[in-house]
């Protein structure tokens, strides 16, 4: 079994805290559950949002998972701040040491905005991973809790892997109707799994 260190932050709606909508929490637990080093750090701003990369890079997490609210332009912050794609790409450009995999839980997290972001960008991660739905397809706290144990399970089992990966995928889409997409640098560009229909 592979042992995951994954920094997982929140930054959701103040009613999302008060309805205790902490499915950043969740995933902490999650992969404690599952033998892995974790930290957990609600960023209620841009500063501490920073702050969190700054700690995940120094500790040299794997994984940087970041729960919030998000659409095509990028994610918004628990204080209402928007921070676009290529803001969110660029807060990682000064961290020492980048995470293999960015997991962005929101809706639209795995828009292709992020890989564009980041492809303009010197250094980025291996994988980004998230959810492309919106509408009636958005992200929801149950379908999130239900999904992102199927993701960290496989990783355990089958250590980083393009089959790890593309394994959760097919899981995940089949138990929730959120359209979650898998994106690995090939080199040149972010590929896509499963491909645009």
């Amino acid at each position: 079994m592979i042992k995951l260190k994954t920094f997982v932050a929140e930054s959701v709606f103040p009613e999302d805290f008060y309805e205790r909508r902490w499915e950043g929490y969740v995933v902490e637990e999650i992969v404690r559950l599952l033998g892995g080093k974790t930290s957990y750090r609600i960023v209620m701003n841009a500063r501490l949002l920073r702050r969190a990369i700054r700690t995940a890079s120094e500790n040299a997490y794997d994984i940087f998972h970041l729960s919030c609210h998000g659409d095509e332009r990028g994610i918004q912050l628990t204080d209402a701040e928007d921070i676009s794609w290529e803001d969110l790409a660029g807060c990682f450009q000064k961290a020492d040491h980048m995470p293999a995999a960015l997991v962005l839980s929101c809706c639209v997290g795995s828009d292709g905005g992020i890989a564009r972001a980041f492809k303009e960008c010197n250094r980025r991660p291996e994988v980004i991973f998230g959810a492309e739905a919106k509408g009636k397809h958005a992200l929801t706290f149950p379908g999130a809790c239900m999904s992102w144990p199927i993701l960290y399970i496989k990783l355990v089992k089958r250590g980083m892997t393009r089959q790890a990966f593309i394994d959760a995928i097919d899981k995940m889409n089949g138990i929730a109707p959120h359209r979650f997409v898998y994106r690995r640098w090939d080199g040149d560009r972010y590929l896509r799994y499963p491909r645009a229909a």
